[in-house]
């Protein structure tokens, strides 16, 4: 009988420990392909004139942040916190990208509806102060 209770006391950890195991078998740890683009894939930092494209800063940026998120999630030791972490990532992540799209997507439409030309009256003179003062401007024989 007490063969068998510590035999229990010392099964019964391990099978704890176990299902925390099994619980992430089905769960990936998040890639950086699933959010950059194609060509920010296997970014470098950076540097000569590289260092001038906002782009590549921004997409370097993002993956220097995106490793260390990794990291952390690495290092945490239940598998669920774990889960909760990579979730936490993923989210943040698409996030990003929809806000990015989005910025993207604001400067197309400056790009092709100008603010001169949705206000044109803005920056045309008044024709009628013209031709009021018009007069003044000509030589003395035409007044």
């Amino acid at each position: 009988m007490k063969k068998l209770i510590i035999l229990s006391l010392l099964i019964a950890p391990m099978m704890v420990l176990a299902n925390e195991d099994l619980s992430l078998e089905g769960f990936e740890e998040p890639q950086w392909k699933d959010f950059a683009p194609v060509a920010y894939v296997n970014i470098k930092e950076p540097k000569g004139l590289g260092k001038f494209n906002d782009v590549a800063a921004y997409w370097y940026k993002r993956k220097v942040e995106f490793d260390d998120g990794i990291e952390k999630c690495r290092a945490t030791e239940s598998a669920n916190a774990k889960i909760s972490c990579y979730q936490d990532l993923k989210i943040k992540q698409y996030q990003k990208n929809s806000d990015y799209n989005a910025r993207i997507e604001a400067m197309e439409q400056q790009r092709m509806n100008p603010q001169e030309m949705q206000m044109p009256t803005t920056n045309m003179y008044p024709v009628g102060g013209l031709l009021e003062n018009f007069s003044r401007y000509q030589p003395n024989e035409l007044r």
